[in-house]
């Protein structure tokens, strides 16, 4: 027995070892080096010979950008994500099964193919905009919120996902009984959606949110090609980085987790107070006249809010990709406008652009990069759930692992680059090995999600009982019960894993070094001008991307 439990606590240390070391430590070294470096930083940012406190200013100006892009984004996600989240989780129609997975493949697909594909379809003009006279421009500016709208709208498309994914899942698992109870004593539809099921699925939507905010505060690789003149943080962190500005790069990096965590933890506290029955108590005489002006609106206000919630979704993820496809039939052969060959696909491919070879060498470092960060994570992933099932530390571990997830894209990059270049460790240089490490710190709370998800739906503990009680030891158990129950959690998680790693843009801008991946190639190629060959790697990566997704979803049931 002691044996056995020293075994255990063994395997525990080595989890937590491995968080440690390729999850938390390079999310979280950019605050060493700040603190290590502080003099210098000071010198540079606050106090330069040349330009006194220019640095400070400017990263004043990003950071106030990205904040309220963020928060603008994040309550547009929760006003159109939460009826699109019902619709689909309540609703019974044909292709239901396509329509999640649009709605999740903004999540995977590669950032800066999908955020061409939205400029594409809302500026070019070929566009659907465009030939209803809607002329829109990368500078055009929202009056009110002071933002880019182009920026805004692709934001909005790679964050609403969180929200209806997260949602649509508590509304599925929701005990219908309370929602049949409420209708059985005379409470109209909307009435019991306010006082039953809002209050229910509450940490469901905080939850979504504090993903969603964190995804746009971090985003890169698509805010690169539709920013025009605006500057974000994330693109600023980039930016530095390239010009050996490490000072002002790295604290603004920090500046930006600390920004993050400022906003997303109390937002996660709430969350835990409301899943634990906290509420909000509202003023009897205000709820009576709520109650009446509900029992007036008629009940087709549930599908006019389902015919504008799939409107939504037609027009900020299929009508991109539909464009997407659609511009690079009419460029195949030629500019459909001037009918020279030079703006053909096939020539900037195939001929002396040879654009085609740059495409295959991206793909085949993507590839050979998503391969071997998924096949590392899944192995530390497979530890880190057993550890997870048996350990005490277990919610530690879930705790650390959700840090990731709210690190912003380039922060992470250069973190990366920090720890283990010559201002860190001084072990590996940028190149395939650092884009495999930097990939692993997002994938592995990936897989782990899904292997425990499996490992519930399952009911993996009922059959571990009966394999303890026949005799079998801990590791037999692990071996032939509890990882092939978990099997199509860790497959699709893997998938998924796969799919975002390949995709990746803002971290792997910063760790890349002379191996380039196919997303960042998209930015390169649009940035050289390089339009049908942009169009073409984009609908590639988007292809790709929608086939993961469909396998994701298949193997998860």
């Amino acid at each position: 027995m002691r044996i056995l439990n020293l075994g255990r606590k063994l395997v525990a240390l080595f989890a937590i070892f491995m968080v440690v070391l390729f999850v938390i430590l390079p999310s979280l070294y950019i605050f060493s080096f700040v603190v290590l470096r502080w003099h210098e930083l000071y010198m540079e940012v606050f106090a330069h010979p040349l330009i006194g406190n220019e640095y400070w200013l400017q990263i004043q100006r990003y950071l106030t950008l990205s904040l309220r892009l963020a928060i603008t984004v994040t309550l547009i996600d929760i006003l159109i994500g939460i009826p699109l989240a019902y619709f689909i989780a309540k609703g019974s129609f044909p292709f239901k099964g396509l329509i999640e997975d649009l709605t999740a493949l903004p999540l995977v697909v590669p950032t800066s193919g999908f955020g061409f594909a939205t400029l594409m379809a809302w500026t070019a003009s070929t566009s659907l905009p465009y030939i209803l006279g809607i002329r829109l421009h990368l500078d055009d500016v929202i009056p009110v919120f002071r933002l880019p709208l182009i920026l805004l709208l692709v934001h909005v498309s790679l964050t609403f996902p969180y929200i209806v994914r997260t949602v649509s899942a508590a509304l599925s698992s929701l005990e219908r009984s309370y929602e049949v109870v409420s209708a059985a004593l005379g409470a109209k539809p909307l009435t019991t959606f306010r006082k039953v099921t809002l209050p229910l699925i509450t940490p469901s939507i905080l939850s979504g949110a504090v993903l969603a905010f964190a995804r746009s505060l971090g985003e890169t690789g698509a805010t690169m090609i539709v920013a025009g003149v605006s500057t974000t943080a994330s693109i600023a962190i980039v930016k530095w980085e390239f010009e050996g500005k490490l000072a002002p790069a790295a604290f603004l990096g920090a500046l930006l987790v600390i920004l993050a965590f400022a906003i997303i933890l109390p937002v996660e506290y709430m969350a835990g107070k409301a899943g634990k029955g906290g509420k909000v108590s509202i003023p009897k005489t205000l709820d009576e006249r709520t109650i009446d002006v509900e029992r007036r609106i008629p009940r087709k206000l549930s599908n006019i809010v389902s015919a504008l919630s799939l409107t939504f979704l037609a027009l900020i993820v299929i009508l991109p990709i539909a464009t997407l496809f659609y511009m690079v039939a009419i460029h195949w052969r030629a500019d459909p406008f001037t009918g020279r060959v030079e703006g053909g696909v096939l020539y900037q491919l195939f001929g002396p652009p040879g654009y085609s070879t740059r495409i295959v060498q991206a793909l085949t470092v993507s590839f050979s990069a998503s391969m071997l960060t998924t096949l590392i994570s899944l192995y530390i992933a497979i530890i880190i759930i057993i550890t997870l099932l048996k350990s005490r530390w277990a919610k530690l571990l879930r705790m650390l692992l959700r840090i990731p997830l709210v690190i912003p894209s380039s922060a992470l990059g250069l973190s990366m680059m920090l720890l283990w270049g010559r201002e860190g460790f001084n072990l590996i240089k940028p190149g395939l090995w650092l884009i495999v490490l930097t990939h692993i710190v997002f994938s592995v709370p990936v897989i782990v999600e899904t292997g425990l998800a499996a490992y519930i739906e399952s009911n993996a503990q009922v059959y571990e009982d009966v394999g303890r009680s026949l005799g079998a030891s801990p590791y037999t158990v692990t071996e032939t019960i509890s990882i092939p129950l978990m099997k199509r959690g860790l497959l699709a998680g893997s998938l998924l894993a796969f799919a975002h790693s390949l995709g990746e843009t803002g971290a792997t801008f910063m760790v890349m070094g002379d191996n380039t991946t196919i997303s960042v190639l998209v930015v390169n190629m649009v940035e050289a001008l390089a339009i049908p060959a942009s169009l073409t790697a984009s609908a590639i990566v988007v292809a790709i991307s929608f086939i993961l997704l469909v396998a994701a979803r298949r193997l998860s049931g």
